[in-house]
């Protein structure tokens, strides 16, 4: 017996349900009912966002991610974990929590993001760029909770300025600023990639985290510096986080951009908000449930040994691919989610 078959019947004798195995995880729930719909949408989350961000579809992990389902009347919330060495990611394990419906279209695409960005990067990232993407596709009221809270820490000590979060590798100890990091980097996220795309926003990070924020900003986004940056942001969060549009007659002057620059257009406040499309949060079937899929070896991974950062468009079907007997001890075991 392997040590994940014996993680997994180690889990299965102190948390009880039902388990629900597919191509990429193994969900443990209360029903099999739930089991299988969440083992559905986790394998939908996986693919559609991986062509949202990437462009194409991952492979099979070698090993599947172990998911701990609580369904009741709980807050919405997820933890999601993995190891990194040596620009190999592996040791995949999520906790979600919540109301089934939270858990479906928010809890549950958050989390299969992390596992997204932590394939694709191959190493840790700072909080506020994998919680604020991540954030992007969860449900309207969950969106709306972020901005709010931006939106009260704005002219407060409990704003935590972007030359502050952004190399933050850590949560916050206070709880309440776990809660302003996530809905900072929900803003920042969603304002870069409106003004680009989120593709430019995967190559900002990873030349932002070898060769500096500043440069990062300036090649992507047109901002000379930081604190530029900060004020537009700003800006637009006192204008209601609005749509951004390049082309329409402009409302909100954004002043100080560089020159030459285009800066972005930020339209009326829209009755509803912004929706961008990371996976089409119901497109997964949860009344008619498929049969579980076959047990077939498994000859993909993602492994790939001496990776030189940063990664930007490597096809997946490039990667070496090594023996999981060759690995050595985790040099990063990252928690990829807290809850809030």
């Amino acid at each position: 017996m392997d040590a994940l078959h014996a993680c997994l019947l180690l889990v299965a004798t102190t948390f009880p349900g039902a388990n629900f195995r597919t191509e990429n995880f193994v969900i443990t729930a209360p029903t099999d009912e739930f089991a299988q719909q969440v083992g559905i949408a986790a394998e939908h989350y996986r693919r559609e966002l991986a062509v949202v961000w990437l462009g194409r579809e991952m492979p099979k992990w070698d090993r599947p991610c172990p998911v701990f389902v609580k369904v009741g009347d709980y807050g919405a919330s997820g933890a999601t974990s993995f190891n990194f060495d040596r620009g190999e990611v592996y040791g995949w394990k999520m906790n979600v929590q919540g109301t089934a419906e939270r858990i479906l279209d928010s809890v549950l695409p958050h989390e299969v993001n992390h596992t997204i960005f932590a394939s694709y990067f191959r190493r840790p990232l700072p909080r506020w760029a994998d919680e604020g993407a991540a954030s992007l596709i969860e449900h309207d009221s969950e969106r709306l909770r972020l901005r709010k809270i931006h939106e009260q820490v704005l002219r407060t000590t409990r704003k935590i300025p972007l030359q502050q979060l952004l190399p933050m590798r850590e949560y916050p100890t206070e709880t309440q600023q776990v809660l302003t990091l996530y809905a900072e980097g929900y803003s920042l996220a969603d304002f870069l990639i409106q003004q680009q795309d989120k593709q430019v926003y995967l190559q900002f990070l990873g030349m932002a985290l070898k060769t500096g924020w500043g440069p990062a900003l300036k090649q992507h986004y047109a901002y000379n510096s930081i604190d530029d940056l900060e004020r537009d942001l700003d800006q637009w969060i006192v204008a209601g986080s609005p749509d951004l549009d390049s082309t329409e007659g402009e409302l909100l002057a954004l002043s100080n951009r560089p020159q030459g620059s285009r800066p972005p257009t930020i339209r009326a406040q829209s009755e509803s908000l912004p929706s961008i499309e990371l996976g089409l949060a119901t497109a997964f079937p949860v009344a008619a449930v498929p049969p579980p899929l076959p047990r077939t070896p498994r000859d993909a991974s993602l492994d790939r040994e001496g990776l030189e950062w940063p990664v930007v468009a490597a096809p997946f079907d490039q990667f070496d691919r090594q023996p999981r007997s060759r690995l050595t001890v985790p040099v990063h075991v990252v928690s990829a989610s807290r809850a809030r």
